[in-house]
């Protein structure tokens, strides 16, 4: 577990994913119908979309790469990804994250900005086909714009 702890924090205190998420956008018909349902249908009728982001990493160690879909939600701190996991040739939903996303080892990091000074920090893993909340941390910083953290607060999960 201090392994997902060091690896939290070297992300909180730099902003930086050690290993870069590329997204991309991805028409509905390129996608595995499963995957293109995640897609909010009466956001996809309202904004005409078309596409929808998409990014592909490795999330268990299995050297699949699961699918992170935006599934049309958004706000201010980030956006709704659902977790695509690939068995037995068919995309099923391991899970949903929202907020802003960095990948660590087989890890996903995701960080949901509470305001000007406030965030939460989580850390997944793909567990049994299911996404697990495996570490969350609070961090209260001392400047707006999320800068400088000066509280942190740390629960491992089981």
């Amino acid at each position: 577990m201090s392994q997902i702890l060091l690896r939290v924090l070297a992300v909180v205190l730099s902003e930086v994913s050690p290993e870069p998420l590329i997204e991309k956008n991805v028409s509905f018909d390129k996608l595995p119908a499963e995957c293109a349902a995640v897609y909010d249908s009466d956001i996809r009728q309202f904004r005409q979309a078309t596409v929808t982001d998409v990014i592909s990493a490795d999330l268990d160690g299995d050297k699949v790469n699961e699918l992170l879909i935006f599934n049309g939600e958004n706000g201010s701190g980030g956006k709704v990804y659902a977790v695509m996991q690939k068995t037995n040739g068919k995309y099923r939903k391991a899970g949903e994250v929202f907020g802003l996303l960095y990948k660590s080892g087989k890890g996903l990091i995701v960080e949901s900005p509470r305001g000007w000074d406030n965030a939460n920090w989580n850390y997944y893993e793909l567990v049994s086909g299911k996404l697990v909340c495996k570490l969350e941390m609070k961090v209260k910083y001392s400047k707006p714009i999320r800068k400088n953290p000066v509280k942190i607060t740390v629960e491992m999960k089981k």
